[in-house]
């Protein structure tokens, strides 16, 4: 396999990740976090400071923590530090915001951290940010640049796919039941007795830790993080890669973020120089993530790969879980509404094992 390929798969694998993390919030719980790209850039940082030594006399840098420690003590403080930071966020933000004033609070989070983290040169490096990260485990393996390339490619596949199934066993329980619940009508689900705050919360948490791992596995493939790599765009081109390949679905965000983030980019950047300006190419590749998401929206609303409970979802009949479509419609007559009935039950904790595991205050 060329070093080219290995590149590529790597960096839609990654960014999966990312858009996964982005479908937890929006797709299950509904929450419109346009700052979700503070969360994967915490993560960078934090393994980052993690991973490398106290001070580097060579370049003159000096990094907070300095702890050189191996990988996965890195990702596993990422991860931590993306959920603190998610409490602390979501704690406020949730608890009485909703839709767009929720979106323009994490924002402004979003413009803080930067601005704090751009400025204080001693927490991160300030602009420079970080740089000179040692190889995953160079003590050990000693592997050449390519060996190394494809070995992470392994890894960043094997992450993404134990995430996928985490997540898709979170969407198929109770709890993630009771999360649609609050996501398609947060009244009713209050009126049986749930609490919308808490289950919001959660999934906020679960997207931030998501996000956060994903950033430590993006600052291992391109070797430095700084400021200028999470931009407000960035954010909107996760979300628009979501869109792309349908919300609610994990299959859809794998999908939607090597379309847009990756395949297309891709296209772009073979077109040859395109305009007399340096920056034209990346303003074309703009404009077709932009135009591909508008036909999208046009010709498929709910994305290439939508939410669809007889397919991706389960139908709750007589207190047992189907997954299949076949299955259902001889448990059901009705697979929607026998559906429309799972997320009801959720939503009121029916005393089914099921139901009575959810996701709950």
């Amino acid at each position: 396999m060329g070093q080219y390929l290995i590149s590529i798969i790597t960096q839609a694998a990654v960014l999966s990740i990312l858009v996964m993390g982005v479908n937890v919030r929006w797709g299950y719980a509904g929450e419109l976090d346009l700052g979700f790209y503070i969360y994967p850039a915490i993560g960078a940082y934090v393994y980052g400071v993690v991973v490398l030594p106290k001070a580097n006399p060579l370049q003159d840098v000096t990094y907070v923590l300095g702890l050189h420690q191996g990988f996965f003590v890195g990702i596993l403080a990422a991860a931590v530090a993306g959920g603190l930071l998610s409490v602390v966020i979501g704690y406020i933000a949730l608890r009485r915001l909703r839709a767009s004033y929720f979106g323009i609070v994490t924002v402004s989070f979003t413009i803080i951290a930067y601005t704090f983290i751009a400025q204080y040169k001693p927490l991160f490096n300030g602009y420079n940010g970080l740089y000179g990260l040692p190889q995953p485990f160079s003590g050990v393996l000693n592997l050449s640049p390519s060996s190394f390339a494809t070995f992470f490619l392994v890894v960043s596949l094997v992450f993404m796919v134990v995430i996928y199934v985490v997540l898709e066993m979170i969407r198929r329980s109770p709890f993630g039941l009771a999360v649609r619940a609050v996501r398609e009508d947060e009244v009713a689900s209050l009126a049986y007795g749930r609490n919308p705050f808490a289950l919001r919360l959660k999934a906020y948490v679960i997207g931030g830790v998501v996000g956060a791992i994903g950033g430590a596995l993006l600052i291992n493939y391109v070797t430095a993080f700084s400021p200028a790599a999470w931009s407000a765009l960035e954010t909107f081109l996760l979300y628009g890669a979501l869109l792309v390949g349908g919300t609610g679905n994990n299959i859809g965000a794998i999908v939607g973020s090597s379309l847009v983030l990756v395949a297309f980019v891709q296209v772009v950047a073979h077109l040859g120089q395109i305009g007399s300006g340096a920056d034209a190419g990346p303003a074309l590749e703009n404009m077709v993530i932009g135009l591909l998401i508008i036909l999208t929206l046009w010709f498929r609303p709910s994305g290439l790969f939508p939410e669809l409970q007889s397919r991706y979802g389960q139908v709750r009949t007589h207190g047992q879980w189907t997954f299949r479509l076949g299955r259902a419609a001889k448990a059901a007559p009705d697979a929607s509404t026998a559906d429309s009935a799972s997320i009801g039950a959720a939503a009121s904790g029916a005393s089914t094992p099921a139901g009575s595991a959810g996701g709950g205050a």
